[in-house]
């Protein structure tokens, strides 16, 4: 997850959301206290681009949503 939050700091939003992709794909099936934290991190970082309509924000956000919904 760290390198996609550096990846948003340098202004590289699609590169991100696919690091964060893969991060999410690692975490299937932990559920734990550390990974909602993360996730949940994760969609305040992308809130203003999801505000922006950006599709991959997005797409990810309801990715991130599906993941926090079933912990």
């Amino acid at each position: 997850m760290a390198g996609a939050e550096m990846q948003l700091k340098q202004g590289s939003i699609e590169q991100a959301c696919a690091t964060w992709h893969r991060a999410i794909d690692h975490m299937d099936g932990v559920r734990s206290v550390r990974t909602r934290k993360a996730v949940t991190r994760m969609r305040s970082d992308l809130a203003r681009f999801r505000a922006r309509g950006l599709r991959c924000a997005a797409e990810l956000d309801e990715r991130a949503c599906d993941f926090l919904g079933h912990a």
